[in-house]
């Protein structure tokens, strides 16, 4: 099973931040994708860029893979996310640059104003850190306010693996990452308790294939395989590259939204994502202490 791998021909222009000192945490690969001011990563997505940007195609197997504007498969239908109401408005679109190609992914703030939570394929792939990252929230065909990313971590786990299909690679395939600025849309909560199979869940992100990857799309799968490590859900007709990061959450009562996946890698008919241990919720406080 082949997967797309970015190309190395790049000049990044990323500071290294590896944990250093008496707080360093190892088990955490942290960095500043941006070396020059925050406006500029702002500045260096313009309607061109971010038009021209390839949905991250991350981790896909290249076979079993319908093209198309599909929007149901095996019974269950991709929607429009309402992107106005919570949690989809906790959502966005990621724009980066790995590998020297210009992408964009799924993304959302998580625990803490600055904090969003995304596939770590998008910010570390086979050697390579991500660069001009900002994300989007409320995305919906047009950008709206931008929010640069200043600090980006992934675990050490994540790069020390093969990095292909699996839930082995989705079991650490996570990023975490500190905006410049808060979220003024709120946030989802963390889950760690485990989520058992059968259970019917929602999906949210932005699959290139659909439309183009200008809107947030949705789905309703089940979970199929649930395990300490990580998840499959199926089935996936919002397969192919963008949608990575996206959120996976149960429906809230009481307005309490949950998030305890992100898409990782799958086909049509799955989707793989890390479960969420005590281990992603130290992560998000050493990426908001600033690595240290």
């Amino acid at each position: 099973m082949k997967f797309w791998k970015a190309s190395f021909l790049t000049l990044l222009v990323s500071v290294s931040l590896a944990p250093t000192g008496a707080f360093a945490d190892d088990r955490f690969t942290c960095w500043a994708p941006t070396a020059a001011q925050a406006a500029f990563t702002a500045d260096y997505w313009t309607d061109e860029r971010r038009r021209n940007a390839i949905p991250a195609p991350g981790l896909l197997p290249e076979s079993g893979m319908p093209g198309g504007d599909v929007h149901s498969l095996e019974g269950t239908e991709v929607k429009l996310a309402p992107i106005k109401e919570a949690p989809f408005k906790f959502g966005g679109k990621l724009f980066f640059s790995l590998g020297g190609i210009d992408q964009a992914a799924s993304a959302q703030f998580v625990s803490d104003d600055k904090i969003i939570i995304g596939a770590a394929h998008a910010m570390w792939l086979n050697g390579d850190q991500a660069s001009n990252v900002v994300f989007y929230p409320g995305y919906d065909g047009a950008p709206g306010e931008a929010y640069p990313i200043e600090m980006a971590s992934v675990l050490t786990a994540w790069t020390k693996i093969p990095q292909v299909p699996g839930l082995a690679a989705a079991a650490v395939d996570y990023a975490v990452m500190r905006s410049t600025k808060a979220s003024t849309s709120g946030k989802f909560q963390l889950r760690l308790a485990k989520v058992p199979e059968k259970t019917e869940l929602t999906l949210m992100g932005y699959p290139g294939r659909l439309d183009g990857g200008e809107y947030m799309f949705m789905e309703d799968p089940s979970i199929s395989v649930s395990d300490a490590t990580a998840y499959e859900a199926k089935p996936h007709p919002m397969y192919g590259g963008g949608a990575s990061g996206g959120a996976w959450f149960l429906p809230a009562e009481n307005k309490a939204f949950e998030i305890f996946s992100v898409v990782s890698n799958g086909s049509p008919s799955n989707v793989k994502g890390p479960h969420f241990t005590h281990e992603t919720e130290e992560m998000i406080e050493y990426v908001k202490g600033g690595c240290k």
